[in-house]
């Protein structure tokens, strides 16, 4: 069985199905979305709707949670929340109903699916001390679907792909079996990487091969963009470039604020 696996969607409708005609391409067989159809992005409706005409199993996400009043966003950021506001007041009621009735874990196929984590769909699970807990509840030969970080990882015993945090492209790997996996297939629609142009990333799991491929896919950026622009939600919801450069910027602008609050010399 080959599926395609699929997370973060983030209402980017343009690398939604940029990642569904890669997958098509591919060839698989079923889909798994784990969560975050909504939030950050122009395309709420048109992801939900598609998502569901995929036939996809498919959990809830933070975001999802949020939006249906199923979860307090406390614990979510100032964009997040803005981005939130927009969508409660744009999105449909069949489409938040959809969102509402769906399941914060499923099992398929030997596949468990969750957003954060199995207990918590706000956990963001980065280490391998805790990737090892989660999995060593799971029967042998099980695969754990996650998603929420955005950035693509694949855990087991002996498979570690990339340190969390890195950026990849595409990449194939076997998977030992018999052994437990835990798989992130980072974020379909809102790129938190170092890149100049935003990538679509989603995975396709071969259980009859023991193998997952990630996938990083252009798609038209532009569009979604332009999208945001339109509805004026800000033009970076879909591209949140963390490291190096973001922490050299916010110093920069605290040591410009230090220069103009100085007090003169009297």
């Amino acid at each position: 069985m080959r599926i395609g696996l699929l997370s973060d969607v983030h209402a980017n409708l343009p690398a939604l199905r940029a990642a569904i005609a890669r997958l098509r391409g591919e060839g698989v067989d079923a889909f798994l979305c784990a969560g975050d159809l909504v939030g950050y992005g122009p395309h709420p409706d048109e992801c939900v709707e598609t998502i569901a005409e995929l036939g996809a199993t498919c959990v809830a996400g933070n975001h999802d949670l949020m939006l249906v009043g199923a979860l307090p966003d406390a614990r979510a950021g100032r964009l997040a929340r803005r981005t939130l506001a927009w969508t409660r007041e744009v999105v449909r009621p069949d489409v938040r109903a959809h969102l509402a009735a769906l399941p914060r874990t499923a099992s398929v196929a030997g596949v468990d699916l969750a957003h954060g984590s199995p207990v918590d769909p706000q956990e963001y699970v980065r280490s391998e001390a805790r990737a090892a807990e989660l999995l060593a509840g799971l029967p042998p030969g099980r695969v754990l679907v996650l998603g929420h970080t955005h950035h693509p990882w694949l855990y087991g015993a002996r498979t570690l792909f990339p340190s969390p945090g890195a950026a990849p492209g595409s990449a194939e790997f076997a998977l030992p079996r018999h052994e437990r996996q835990l798989v992130n297939p980072g974020s379909v629609g809102q790129s938190r990487e170092r890149e100049r142009v935003p990538l679509a990333r989603f995975a396709l799991l071969d259980l009859d091969h023991a193998r997952v491929r990630f996938f990083a896919e252009p798609y038209d950026a532009a569009a979604t963009r332009a999208a945001l622009r339109a509805r004026r939600l800000p033009p970076d919801a879909l591209h949140v470039r963390p490291g190096p450069v973001a922490t050299a910027a916010r110093r920069a602008r605290r040591l410009l604020h230090a220069i103009r609050v100085r007090p003169r010399p009297g």
